[in-house]
C-alpha cells in the first residue's frame, strides 16, 4: 500500500514544492512528446513532413488543453474529500469520474475525427502537406482517450498526494515514445502517421501502468459496488470544476489558430518553422499550468471541514 505522511507538519513552501516538482517535470516531459515527433520527423522524413506535423499544432492544443484541464478540474473534488477524509463519497467521486471520462473522450475523439478534413481546410492547410497533415492529426484524435485517462488517472493519484509515480510512469513513456518514433518511421516506413502511433500508444502505456498502480498500491481506492454507481449530483460537481478547468486550458489557443491559419497560407517553410517554434514555446507555458495545478491540488485539501490532511 501506498505510504502517506502529514502535509501539514514542517514549512509550508519546502512541501509544496517537493510536491509540485515531480508534476512540473512530468508535463515538461509530456511536451517533449510532440518535440520528440517534430525533431524525428523533420531529420528523418524532410521539411514536408515536418510541416505535416505542425500544420494543426494549435487545434491539438485546444483539443488536448480541454481534455487535460477537465483531468485536472476532476482530480480537486478527489483531492477536497481526500483532505476530509471523507473516503466513501471519494471513491466515489474517482467512480464517476472515470465514468464521464469514457464518455467525454469517446465523443471527442469520434467528433474530432470526423472533422478532421473539415479542420484542415478551414486551417488553410497547403495541399502539398494536406495528406500527411491528415494522417497525424487523425491518429492523434483517435488516441484522445489514451490522453484523456492518463491524465486524469495521475490527476487521481497526485490527488492522494503522490506526484512522483506519475512522473516515473511518463519517463518510461517518453523513452518508448522515441524508441517507436524512429520504429515506425525508419523500419515500418509509417511516415509522420508513424509518429503519432508512437505517441498515442506511449500516452496509453503510462495510463495502463497508473491504473495497475492505483489498484494495487492504493486500498483506500477499493469501492463497493454502491461507490461504484453513477451519481449524478457528483457528476454534475465535477463538470462544474473541470469544463471551466478545460476551457482556461485550451482558451489561448483560439488566437493560435488564427495565427497559423494565417500562417499555412504562407507555405511550407513557414508552417516547419512555426512548428518548431510552437515546441519550444509550449515547455515556457506548461511549467506555469503545472504550477498552478499543483497549488490548486495542495490548496483544495484545506477547503474541507478537517483541517488536517493526510498526503502520500
Amino acid at each position: 500500500m501506498a505510504t502517506s505522511k502529514e502535509m501539514t507538519a514542517g514549512p509550508a513552501l519546502p512541501l509544496i514544492l517537493k510536491f509540485t516538482l515531480p508534476l512540473l517535470l512530468g508535463n515538461l516531459l509530456q511536451q517533449t512528446y510532440s518535440l520528440v515527433d517534430a525533431a524525428i520527423v523533420g531529420k528523418f522524413l524532410g521539411i514536408n513532413s515536418l510541416a505535416s506535423v505542425g500544420a494543426s499544432t494549435s487545434v491539438v492544443f485546444l483539443i488536448l488543453g480541454f481534455c487535460n484541464g477537465c483531468c485536472g478540474g476532476f482530480g480537486i473534488p478527489v483531492a477536497q474529500k481526500f483532505g476530509a477524509r471523507d473516503y466513501s463519497t471519494m471513491r466515489s467521486y474517482v467512480a464517476v469520474s472515470l465514468k464521464l471520462a469514457v464518455g467525454m473522450s469517446l465523443v471527442i475523439a469520434v467528433i474530432t475525427s470526423i472533422y478532421c478534413a473539415d479542420i484542415l481546410r478551414i486551417m488553410r492547410t497547403p495541399e502539398i502537406i494536406f495528406d500527411g497533415a491528415y494522417d497525424y492529426l487523425f491518429v492523434t484524435f483517435i488516441g484522445i482517450p489514451a490522453t484523456f485517462f492518463y491524465n486524469l488517472l495521475s490527476s487521481i493519484i497526485r490527488a492522494l498526494g503522490d506526484s512522483k509515480t506519475p512522473f516515473w510512469f511518463l519517463l518510461l513513456s517518453t523513452v518508448l515514445n522515441i524508441v517507436l518514433d524512429l520504429f515506425c518511421i525508419l523500419v515500418l516506413n509509417w511516415g509522420v502517421a508513424g509518429a503519432a502511433i508512437a505517441t498515442v500508444v506511449s500516452q496509453g502505456l503510462s495510463a495502463v501502468l497508473c491504473y495497475i498502480y492505483m489498484r494495487r498500491k492504493f486500498e483506500i481506492l477499493q469501492s463497493s459496488p454502491k461507490e461504484r454507481r453513477f451519481q449524478p449530483k457528483l457528476a454534475k460537481t465535477l463538470l462544474y470544476i473541470g469544463i471551466p478547468m478545460g476551457l482556461q486550458f485550451s482558451i489561448t489557443a483560439i488566437g493560435s489558430i488564427m495565427l497559423q491559419s494565417a500562417n499555412n497560407a504562407l507555405g511550407t517553410a513557414c508552417v516547419a518553422a512555426f512548428t518548431s517554434a510552437m515546441r519550444i514555446k509550449m515547455f515556457f507555458i506548461c511549467t506555469f499550468e503545472s504550477l498552478g495545478i499543483a497549488w490548486q491540488l495542495t490548496a483544495d485539501r484545506i477547503t474541507e471541514p478537517v483541517n488536517r490532511n493526510v498526503f502520500g
